[in-house]
């Protein structure tokens, strides 16, 4: 009996070399990273489904489940599947890191409850208003850039309103974060410089407040420089040394927020030669700009839509009906 064929990752996978965006990726490694992260995909839905609402373990579930669909998304683009195939598909990430923060509501809601004698007694507080992407902890204030920054790169202004106000808990606290969103939000904070962690986003900051673009220029390509070894600690940070049987964590380096601010400040990245820098993915915002075009306009609904939903398992992004 003949096995099926397998069906093609994307098109003219064995020149892969040709269409990759990162030296570290090849065939076998890209095939096993891919087909790893489609299971992780089945394992954490249905983990997410049998963890109990108002739990912390509800919560992790819920972030587990976003992050490997992110990670894969990050996967096919650094393989150099076509920016319009990866454009349509991250809307269906954004619905399951809106899910993660939706989860924080009703456990910080059973957490009050549950030591509500003991503040009485004791004279404590647990906040309701905190995010479930703790800006405090580098990693998931990275990967929440990340998101955003691809956001904005794909001109999906949808997804990137309903990131915002999923962590509606998080303004006001982050200079970065806020010139990123300043075009999307009622109450852009443009005039703020502090920053949650000083390396390397400080230095990037800085870009917003230069009036010389040359010099706007030179603090991206420091930023870029440093950027890498600030990120020790991320699950894909050094993956392509712990490759072994063609396996490993990789998923792509990428400064992300590096590429939106250049798009943002409209800034000649021509100069910029740097492997974490998304060169690619702003040339594309610029000629979606350029046209007139968008993945989704500013007015478009937030609401989260169960009609259709992205085949992860396709990496042309084919919708199907639920």
């Amino acid at each position: 009996m003949n096995n099926p064929e397998k069906p093609a990752l994307f098109p003219e996978l064995d020149d892969m070399h040709l269409h990759r965006r990162q030296k570290f990726l090849y065939k076998a490694l890209y095939e096993n990273i891919r087909n790893k992260q489609l299971e992780a995909i089945v394992i954490t839905t249905e983990d997410v489904r049998e963890q109990e609402v108002g739990t912390m373990s509800s919560v992790a579930a819920r972030q587990s489940a976003y992050n490997v669909k992110f990670w894969l998304w990050m996967l096919d683009y650094t393989a150099g599947v076509d920016l319009d195939v990866l454009a349509p598909q991250l809307a269906g990430i954004v619905d399951d890191f809106v899910r993660w923060n939706d989860a924080n509501v009703p456990f910080r809601i059973a957490l009050k409850e549950e030591f509500a004698e003991h503040n009485k007694k004791y004279g404590g507080t647990t906040n309701l208003d905190v995010c479930a992407v703790d800006f405090d902890n580098q990693i998931e204030y990275e990967n929440a850039l990340q998101l955003l920054s691809v956001a904005i790169l794909l001109r999906d202004a949808r997804s990137v309103k309903r990131i915002v106000k999923a962590m509606v808990f998080n303004r006001y606290a982050d200079a970065l974060y806020e010139q990123l969103i300043a075009d999307f939000v009622d109450d852009p904070q443009e005039d703020m410089q502090a920053v949650q962690h000083d390396a390397p986003y400080s230095t990037l900051v800085e870009a917003y407040f230069e009036d010389d673009d040359v010099k706007a220029v030179a603090l991206a390509k420091d930023y870029l420089k440093n950027w890498y070894k600030h990120q020790d600690g991320a699950r894909w940070y050094n993956a392509h040394l712990k490759i072994e049987n063609d396996r490993s964590f990789y998923y792509g380096y990428w400064a992300f927020e590096a590429g939106a601010t250049c798009f943002l400040l409209d800034l000649d990245d021509s100069s910029i030669d740097h492997m974490v820098y998304p060169k690619d993915l702003v040339a594309y915002a610029r000629k979606l700009q350029a046209d007139g075009r968008w993945t989704t306009t500013k007015d478009a609904p937030l609401e989260m839509s169960a009609a259709v939903s992205t085949r992860f398992d396709r990496p042309d992004g084919e919708v199907c009906p639920k």
